[in-house]
């Protein structure tokens, strides 16, 4: 049942991310908040809705969480649930940065049976089935060997560590939760710390996938995850190979004894750049004819017209939007919003890649 239901969640990803993939590079999709701090797009919405219709349809006995719908506790009365974020790392998605996944689990009695973290981007699938392993585009993954906080490969909030007078470690960022995990059940890093409040459509399929790949994965406290219950919400996540994770849960038992509880929040400020002044976001609006609308393919290289250069986001979609009016009536000339500083710097930690 497991590895059919992990098959059923696949397909379902691959088809949705086909729906993120278009408006990420139309990258135009009307965003408002939920509450405030919480974005969400019309892509969420569109990629929820055709993930509900094509698991639903093939397990119509199934219970459903999902972040972008309303909860209607049929995942705390049916004997198996799918759980659902159908974009994890909104802020990237809007921001550009293709750091963003599907995550779809099946849970029974608490905890994840199957799960996938899909980027529609890079086409990434990480999968897992409880006591199958972990695998990333269909090859085994395991989780690092690394033995010391010093110099690991961490991913989360640089300022965050600094406030708490942690060691220098290799520090990179993803804005999606479950991105993070999975690269550290894949060994591309060694731990993933996250301080602030978590939801089990963030957790549930990441945290198989991790356990599935020899990590340990826990709230901050060190106590496990049980998910579909009446709350949904967990405090924080520490994700790490067997060797790092107990030094990093004493690490953060211990030192949070002699640090403000409010200090151990995510503020905004954490999110931002140790850099001073702020590290430059540039951003290039293109454009030319397309051999395919649908592709980003252009007809003549040579003839691509340059719009500007911009310091942010909402100062180049002004300039694409007043370029894009202009080609109404040419379905092949398109223009795009090009995230030069992810083309310099991927990982986003201020090194050029």
């Amino acid at each position: 049942m497991n590895k059919a239901d992990l098959d059923v969640l696949t397909k379902a990803a691959r088809q949705a991310g086909k729906i993120a993939r278009k408006f990420f590079q139309a990258g135009n999709a009307k965003t408002w908040d939920k509450e405030a701090g919480h974005p969400v797009t019309e892509a969420d919405i569109a990629v929820n809705d055709d993930l509900r219709t094509n698991l639903q349809q093939a397990r119509p006995d199934y219970g459903w969480l999902s972040e972008e719908t309303k909860d209607d506790r049929s995942h705390q009365c049916a004997p198996r649930s799918f759980v659902v974020d159908p974009i994890d790392g909104t802020r990237a998605f809007i921001n550009g940065l293709p750091h963003f996944t599907i995550c779809l689990a099946v849970i029974e009695k608490g905890r994840p049976v199957c799960g996938v973290v899909y980027n529609p981007i890079s086409q990434d699938m990480f999968t897992a089935v409880l006591g199958g392993g972990a695998f990333l585009n269909g090859v085994a993954v395991t989780a690092s060997d690394c033995q010391n906080i010093a110099g690991c490969k961490m991913i989360g909030y640089g300022r965050k560590f600094k406030h708490l007078g942690w060691p220098d470690m290799q520090l990179s960022m993803r804005n999606s939760v479950a991105l993070r995990i999975v690269r550290v059940a894949a060994g591309i890093c060694d731990a993933a710390i996250a301080f602030g409040q978590k939801s089990d459509w963030d957790l549930a399929a990441a945290s198989l996938i991790a356990q599935e790949a020899g990590a340990k994965i826990s709230d901050i406290d060190g106590k496990g995850f049980s998910f579909g219950g009446e709350s949904t919400k967990k405090n924080g996540v520490i994700c790490a190979g067997p060797n790092l994770y107990p030094l990093l849960l004493h690490k953060l038992i211990s030192g949070s004894d002699n640090v403000e509880p409010k200090i151990l929040e995510t503020k905004m400020s954490d999110r931002q750049e140790q850099t001073s002044p702020p590290k430059q976001l540039l951003h290039l609006v293109i454009g030319g004819e397309l051999v395919d609308p649908m592709k980003t393919e252009f007809i003549d290289l040579g003839n691509v017209i340059y719009i500007g250069a911009y310091p942010d986001y909402a100062t180049a979609y002004d300039a694409w939007k007043n370029a894009a009016q202009s080609t109404v009536d040419n379905a092949h000339m398109r223009f795009f919003i090009l995230h030069a500083h992810h083309l310099i710097d991927p990982d986003n930690d201020g090194i050029i890649g």
